[in-house]
């Protein structure tokens, strides 16, 4: 039978409004979706994550560095985790050392805040301080709360054997070209052997004369090495790059070097007791050469008689003027010092000296002076002779 015969026969099915349709069809949807554990949105639905084992990432950056029997260990503690969460505590490590042959075996542990810089230092056993040199291998692990690794750190390889023995004896004294520094040899010593000496400026904001008058003070590094071969030296070595008025601290070691398995690795003698040694320029400048005098009669300077003078110019950085000297030959007077126009000093390497007689004769010598005061020794005296009328 046909819908139309049923609704023609009085039989009709009750007519079910369309909003309620679409509800029911639409509820059942949903519950289809939920039963099946999935989740209505707009997006894919997403996978399960397995929990975070929260390891840190290794380290990636750890040196070492032998000085007598230790070595000292540097790296930095990470900030995330291998699958990038931040690290909010403090991270515990574990070093370790091995030979290049045997499993690495733990020396000790340290802790340190994410980011930033760990150190550790391992005394080295008398077995591995004494003897031939030959290499060793530190690595560090880096552990999570439940004292688990993602994997060691790269790594760093030391000097094992018998250090060199210290410097002794260490002075230092000044002269104008530097700091000489003196030590003791040692018989004992590997002719291979070298100086380590390591200068440290310990007034860095204290003003440099020898920076010239005029100019801005001279800047110089905090810390300086300077590495001095003892295959043919005796004991001495020149420190050129100090600066006057300064005050330095030296400390010098021994430094043997070996190259083991291919990689150039050193071990350094414990370090000499330190010195220091204030700088100060108390060195005048170079006596002036090329000195000339030249009298100028009064009828050709307007009636007033002269002398002009001039010399070579010095070549010191920190030169702050010239000084002048006269001698009255003819009135058998001393010495005198003259005086530029209205006192101000004597940069250029000139003079005129409009205090003459004519038919006199006179003597001159000229000195240079630093920035600290300090006078170099009078030049050789010429003599002029100041025409008459």
């Amino acid at each position: 039978m046909n819908d139309f015969s049923m609704r023609s026969a009085g039989s009709r099915i009750p007519r079910v409004p369309v909003y309620l349709v679409r509800c029911a069809i639409a509820t059942l949807f949903v519950a289809a979706v939920v039963a099946a554990g999935g989740v209505l949105g707009c997006g894919m639905a997403a996978s399960p994550q397995p929990p975070s084992l929260k390891l840190p990432k290794p380290v990636h950056d750890l040196a070492a560095a032998r000085v007598g029997d230790r070595v000292t260990l540097a790296w930095t503690a990470p900030q995330r985790t291998t699958d990038r969460l931040r690290i909010e505590t403090p991270v515990r490590f574990e070093v370790c050392r091995r030979s290049t042959t045997a499993p690495c075996k733990k020396v000790g542990a340290r802790t340190a805040a994410p980011g930033k810089a760990a150190q550790y230092i391992d005394k080295l056993p008398a077995r591995l301080a004494s003897g031939p040199p030959r290499a060793i291998v530190y690595q560090v692990l880096a552990l999570n709360q439940h004292g688990r690794t993602a994997g060691p750190s790269n790594p760093a390889v030391a000097l094992a054997g018998a250090a060199p023995p210290p410097v002794e004896n260490l002075t230092a004294s000044e002269i104008e070209r530097g700091v000489v520094l003196h030590w003791r040899l040692n018989p004992a010593a590997p002719p291979a052997t070298s100086v380590e000496l390591r200068r440290t400026l310990l007034n860095p904001s204290t003003p440099n004369p020898r920076s010239g008058q005029g100019l801005p003070v001279a800047t110089e590094p905090t810390q300086q090495t300077l590495r001095v071969s003892t295959r043919s030296h005796t004991g001495t070595a020149l420190d050129t790059g100090i600066q006057f008025n300064r005050k330095y601290k030296y400390v010098a070691a021994r430094i043997a070097e070996a190259t083991v398995g291919g990689q150039r690795l050193r071990v350094s003698s414990v370090p000499s007791q330190p010195i220091v040694i204030a700088t100060r320029d108390t060195f005048p400048p170079a006596v002036p050469t090329g000195l000339a005098a030249v009298p100028v009669p009064a009828s050709m300077n307007n009636g007033v008689p002269e002398v002009d003078l001039s010399w070579l110019a010095n070549t010191e950085p920190d030169l702050a003027q010239y000084r002048v000297y006269r001698r009255d030959l003819t009135a058998a007077s001393p010495v005198r010092r003259l005086a530029s126009k209205n006192s101000t000093p004597i940069v250029a390497p000139a003079f005129r000296d409009p205090h003459v007689q004519s038919g006199r004769t006179y003597a001159y010598s000229v000195a240079a002076v630093d920035t600290a005061g300090n006078e170099s020794s009078r030049s050789a005296e010429v003599m002029a002779t100041v025409p008459g009328p």
